[in-house]
C-alpha cells in the first residue's frame, strides 16, 4: 500500500496495534475519571439529565466499564454505554454566551463530545483484533 507521508515508514510494524493502543487509552482514561468519582469527590453536577444519580455509581461504572474497554472485554456494550453517558454530558454542556459558535467555545464543550466520538467508533468496530473479545471468541 502506498504511504502518504513516506517520511512515516518507522510505524509500519506497530500498524496492527494502533487501534488496540487507542481503544486501551481511552479506556484507561475513563477509568482514570472514574477513579475521580469514586474516590476524590468529584461531582456529578455536569452530567445533565443523569445528574440524579449517585457519584460513588457514576465513578464505579466508569472505573469498571474503562478497564473492560481498556482490554477489550465486552467492547461493544460498553461503548454503547459510555457514547449515552457523554452524549448526556456533552448536551448538558452551556453555551456562553447564546450567540457564540460552538466550535469557538474552548475544550469545555468540546471534551465530551469528543469522548463521545470516540466511544461511538468502539461500538461500530468492536474491540478488534487485539482484545479479549476475540480471544475469547465472542467477536470474529
Amino acid at each position: 500500500m502506498k504511504k502518504y507521508l513516506p517520511s512515516l515508514v518507522w510505524y509500519e510494524p506497530f500498524e496492527p496495534f494502533g487501534y488496540a493502543f487507542i481503544r486501551f487509552g481511552a479506556g484507561a482514561i475513563l477509568a482514570a475519571h472514574g477513579v475521580g468519582r469514586l474516590f476524590y469527590g468529584v461531582s456529578t453536577a455536569e452530567l445533565g439529565i443523569l445528574k440524579g444519580l449517585s457519584a460513588s455509581s457514576v465513578g464505579g461504572f466508569e472505573l469498571a466499564a474503562g478497564v473492560l474497554l481498556a482490554l477489550g472485554l465486552l467492547t461493544r456494550p460498553v461503548a454503547l454505554l459510555f457514547a449515552l453517558e457523554w452524549l448526556a454530558i456533552a448536551l448538558a454542556t452551556p453555551v456562553r454566551p447564546p450567540a457564540t459558535n460552538w466550535f469557538m467555545q474552548g475544550a469545555t464543550p468540546h471534551y465530551p463530545a469528543f469522548v463521545a466520538a470516540f466511544c461511538l467508533a468502539f461500538l461500530i468496530r468492536g474491540g478488534g483484533f487485539y482484545s479479549l473479545d476475540r480471544l475469547i471468541g465472542k467477536e470474529v
